[in-house]
């Protein structure tokens, strides 16, 4: 039932002293987990053995620990999955990402870009994807980033389009 209830009603505050974090230990969800654990484990060892009684509470008890620890693990796991790295990974999308040149980009050699990526200014090497040079202080877009390389148009070229 307590799960259920964390479930519908969420995880609230319910500490006296709020300007502290909620405790991952101390919460309606890991309660739920440990009194699942406790009684999955301990019902049927009291129901079909002849253990002792502290011999079931502790086995009981061990369980409820294992399945705080998975609980919060899980969490874990969930909660932080969505959360991005600093700088955009290889591969992941940044098409249309708007930059601008930092350094000349020439049709036979590298220059820089620099953009904005969550909130903090990044460099990257990057080269055009048309044959026209790329001079310092141009709006380009990037359409990929492949091997740590940018490959950029010119905004006007991508504005035609659009």
């Amino acid at each position: 039932m307590l799960a259920v209830f964390a479930m519908l009603t969420g995880v609230q505050r319910v500490r006296q002293n709020r300007s502290r974090t909620p405790s991952a230990f101390f919460n309606l969800p890991a309660v739920a987990a440990f009194a699942i654990g406790f009684g999955a484990a301990g019902y049927p060892i009291a129901s079909r053995t002849q253990l002792p009684a502290w011999g079931i509470l502790l086995i009981a008890t061990a369980a409820g620990a294992l399945a705080i620890s998975g609980m919060i693990t899980l969490l874990a796991q969930w909660a932080f999955r969505g959360i991005p790295s600093s700088s955009p990974a290889e591969g992941e999308e940044i098409q249309g990402q708007l930059a601008i040149v930092t350094q000349d980009i020439l049709a036979s050699a590298p220059g820089e870009i620099s953009y904005e990526y969550l909130g903090k200014q990044l460099r990257s090497p990057a080269r055009s994807l048309g044959t026209k040079a790329l001079l310092t202080g141009a709006d380009v877009v990037i359409d990929r980033i492949e091997a740590g390389v940018a490959f950029v148009e010119e905004w006007s070229v991508v504005e035609q389009r659009l």
